[in-house]
């Protein structure tokens, strides 16, 4: 294990991981433009397509936002036509939420998006050394999520 040392000019691993993570934030922002969605917007977006009953809970872990945020997040979709919210016909408390024809598009294209905006950022790296550090990540991921 290397010592930590800020002043030999040497980034930290997790600095270096936070400079990437808000460039490629920066970089699928741009790409989300034309479709009228932000990133958070674009991820809920994924979610509820893969499940039209989650939860307000597991889409804001999905947006990376509070619940609250959320809340807010899912007005303005509605507001924007891309989702529809109803209440389930079994369970009155349980709010479906599904994307309209707009949604499903915009849904599509932030995977194209997505995808444009990875394909850029592995650009310089192998398909191996993608896979790597793919790997790598969740690893770091899960020893500090044990911790």
């Amino acid at each position: 294990m290397r010592k930590m040392n800020p002043s030999s000019g040497e980034a930290w691993i997790g600095y270096s991981l936070k400079i990437t993570q808000h460039r490629l934030r920066q970089r699928l922002e741009a790409e989300l433009t034309g479709i009228g969605v932000s990133a958070s917007q674009n991820a809920v977006l994924l979610a509820i397509s893969n499940n039209p009953q989650i939860s307000n809970a597991s889409l804001a872990r999905a947006a990376f936002v509070t619940p609250q945020s959320m809340q807010g997040m899912l007005v303005t979709l509605e507001r924007d036509g891309f989702i529809v919210r109803t209440p389930h016909p079994e369970h009155g408390r349980i709010i479906m939420t599904e994307l309209t024809e707009k949604g499903k598009a915009a849904a599509q294209a932030g995977i194209i998006a997505a995808e444009t905006v990875e394909r850029q950022m592995l650009i310089g790296l192998t398909d191996d050394e993608a896979r790597l550090l793919g790997d790598l990540l969740r690893r770091c991921a899960d020893a500090l999520e044990a911790a």
